[in-house]
């Protein structure tokens, strides 16, 4: 290479992605490795038409996988000291992807529905197994955000959790509160957010419903995925006419399909489901 010609562009491509630049390593501690490409680096963007009339929660403003950036790429196997980077991006990928899937339909805009309610993040969830690493607000300052992308009086509400007793461990929180007129086509559309390009999880274990706390209780669904070949993580959806959300358990040492116990999450969903819901 000619020493008068420019350097070749970094492995962000020279220029902001997406989100407003590189994503930092959601669990801090520049661990980020310069052949590490962006994990949304390809987003097709999150340009939800705005101006369509309401048709019905759940009614799709545009075809296809409703926008969600690509699968965030995993990081090259290169020994344990890697863990921490899959879970780091795994984390920041789902807590994206979700939330673009439930902004991908449009409220009802009804006044007869059941009282508001909205969604916060505690600082920690089942009783302390996890800690707020970074709430929306952190999330929104470092460039990763989908509000804008929202229908017209929804909320996006984005978090993500560290797993107390092992750091590399962790748990991803995505929702949004409004009037919902189709909690179930909501539902369904939220998982659909596991389907994509390339690094996409696989569904190892179809979608299952239960009411870990009786018929009285929230009804919440949940199945399992495979990320990136290595970990098996369960992921729970409940949906109502006021809110709805994605949780997902990134346990680092979930390494079969039978490591991730649905019914376990589902009871500890039901207490998420509990304390992350509010009087609005």
């Amino acid at each position: 290479m000619s020493h008068n010609q420019p350097p070749p562009p970094g492995p962000y491509g020279g220029g902001p992605g997406p989100y407003g630049g590189a994503q930092p390593n959601p669990y801090g501690g520049g661990q980020q490795q310069p052949a590490e490409p962006n994990p949304y680096a390809q987003s097709p963007g999150y340009g939800y038409p705005q101006a369509q009339p309401p048709q019905g929660y759940g009614y799709p403003q545009q075809a296809g996988p409703y926008g969600q950036p690509p699968y965030p790429a995993p990081p090259a196997a290169s020994g344990g000291g890697n863990r921490t980077k899959i879970i780091a991006v795994t984390v920041a990928g789902l807590v994206v992807v979700g939330a673009i899937v439930t902004g991908a339909v449009v409220l009802s805009g009804g006044d007869d529905g059941p009282k508001a309610m909205k969604l916060v993040t505690p600082k920690t969830l089942d009783d302390g197994t996890y800690t707020l690493d970074k709430g929306t607000d952190d999330l929104d300052n470092e460039g990763t955000s989908v509000q804008g992308s929202m229908p017209e009086g929804a909320t996006s509400v984005l978090a993500q959790y560290k797993r107390s007793d092992d750091d590399n461990s962790g748990l991803a929180f995505s929702g949004m509160y409004g009037d919902i007129s189709d909690p179930d086509t909501v539902r369904d559309e939220m998982f659909k957010g596991f389907a994509g390009g390339d690094g996409s999880p696989s569904v190892e274990r179809k979608r299952k419903r239960f009411e870990p706390t009786g018929a009285d209780g929230p009804s919440v669904e949940c199945e399992v995925v495979k990320l990136y070949d290595r970990i098996y993580a369960p992921a729970c959806v409940w949906a109502e006419e006021t809110d709805a959300a994605m949780v997902l358990d990134v346990n680092a040492e979930n390494t079969s399909v039978s490591d991730a116990d649905m019914d376990s999450f589902a009871k500890v969903t039901a207490g998420i489901y509990q304390d992350t819901r509010k009087p609005a």
